[in-house]
C-alpha cells in the first residue's frame, strides 16, 4: 500500500513539472528591436544648417526644431538689512515698481539717536575742557618761565589738554558711528524694478548677521533667456547673433540677440548654453515664462514692447 503512494505521489510531482515546463516554453512578448525595421526612433536634435545672412544680420543661421528655456531676470537683490533691529516700517508691497534709491523699508533707531545725542553732549563737555586748560596752561606758561611756580603744574596741564582733545575725538568717533547707524535703519532699493515677494513684516526683528532678507527686488527692464544648443553648433553661432524667441503661453514671437555664449561645454550631454537678452521696458513679459528658441531672424510678423511702438 506504501509503495503504491509512493508510486502516486512521483506520479504528481512528474505531471506538474511537465506543466512547468511547457508553460516555461512559451516565448515572451517579443520587444523591438534596437535598431532596423520596428526599432523605436531616435530623439531628434536640433540640426543648425547656415544661411545666408542679411544686411546686417551677421553670422545667422536657422534651426529646423527649436530649442526650450526659461527667461530670467537680468538683476535680483534680496534686500536685506545692514543693521539689527525692529521693522517699524515696510513701505513697499509684492508687485510694487520702485526706483534706485527708494526707501523701502526702516528699523527702529531710537536707541542710536539716543546714543547720538549722548556722543554729542560728550562732545560738548569735552570742548569746553579742552578750552579752559588752554587758558589756565598760557597762564601758568609765564609764571613758570619766571620761576614763579614749578614746571610740574604746567607739565599737569599739558596733559590735561591733550585729554581734552582726545575725548573731543572719541566723541565726533561716537557720532558718526551713531549717525551711520540711523542712516542703516532706513534701507533703500539698490536698483530700479518691481518687488517680487515680501519677506518680513513690520514688529519682526531683522538681523544683521545671519542677513534677514526683507524683500526681493528684481530688474526687468530687460529679461535673459538661457538655452543650450549642440557643441557644433559653435562654428555657426557667434555674439550678437539673432534668435527668434516664441512665448506658447502669451502667442507671442519676439525678436532676441546672443549676449553671451558659455565658455564650456557641458561633457555630460555635449552642449552649450546660450544667453540671449529680451527687451522688457513695458513689462509685458514676465521671469519664468517658458520660451522657445530657433537660431536666426523670424520669419514673420514679431511682437515689439509697447514702449518701442511709435504712435502715429
Amino acid at each position: 500500500m506504501n509503495k503504491l503512494a509512493a508510486i502516486a505521489v512521483t506520479m504528481a510531482v512528474a505531471v506538474a513539472c511537465a506543466a512547468g515546463c511547457a508553460k516555461s516554453d512559451k516565448s515572451p512578448k517579443d520587444l523591438p528591436p534596437a535598431a532596423g525595421s520596428g526599432a523605436r526612433p531616435l530623439p531628434e536634435i536640433p540640426d543648425l544648417k547656415p544661411t545666408s545672412p542679411g544686411p546686417g544680420a551677421g553670422s545667422v543661421v536657422t534651426a529646423e526644431a527649436a530649442v526650450t528655456g526659461t527667461l530670467q531676470a537680468r538683476e535680483e537683490v534680496a534686500v536685506a538689512a545692514r543693521s539689527s533691529g525692529t521693522i517699524t516700517k515696510v513701505l513697499v508691497d509684492e508687485n510694487s515698481r520702485v526706483k534706485k534709491g527708494e526707501l523701502l523699508f526702516q528699523l527702529d533707531s531710537r536707541d542710536q539717536q539716543l546714543a547720538r545725542q549722548q556722543a554729542t553732549n560728550q562732545l560738548a563737555a569735552a570742548e569746553l575742557q579742552l578750552k579752559t586748560a588752554q587758558r589756565e596752561r598760557d597762564r601758568i606758561k609765564g609764571l613758570v618761565a619766571q620761576n614763579a611756580l614749578p614746571g610740574q603744574q604746567l607739565d599737569q596741564l599739558e596733559a590735561q589738554v591733550e585729554g581734552a582733545r582726545l575725548q573731543i575725538a572719541a566723541a565726533k568717533n561716537a557720532i558718526a558711528m551713531s549717525s551711520k547707524q540711523i542712516g542703516d535703519a532706513s534701507v533703500r532699493s539698490p536698483l530700479a524694478g518691481v518687488v517680487t515677494r515680501k519677506l518680513m513684516n513690520v514688529g519682526e526683528y531683522a538681523t544683521m548677521m545671519p542677513p534677514s532678507p526683507v524683500v526681493i527686488v528684481q530688474d526687468q527692464s530687460s529679461l535673459e533667456l538661457k538655452f543650450r544648443l549642440p557643441e557644433r553648433t559653435l562654428t555657426s553661432v557667434k555674439q550678437g547673433d539673432v534668435v527668434t524667441v516664441t512665448i506658447p503661453s502669451l502667442g507671442q514671437v519676439r525678436r532676441a540677440d546672443v549676449a553671451q555664449i558659455s565658455p564650456m561645454v557641458d561633457p555630460r550631454t555635449r552642449t552649450i548654453e546660450l544667453t540671449a537678452v529680451l527687451d522688457n521696458c513695458d513689462g509685458g513679459l514676465r521671469p519664468g515664462l517658458t520660451a522657445e528658441v530657433a537660431v536666426g531672424a523670424p520669419a514673420g510678423e514679431v511682437t515689439a514692447p509697447a514702449c518701442q511702438k511709435k504712435t502715429p
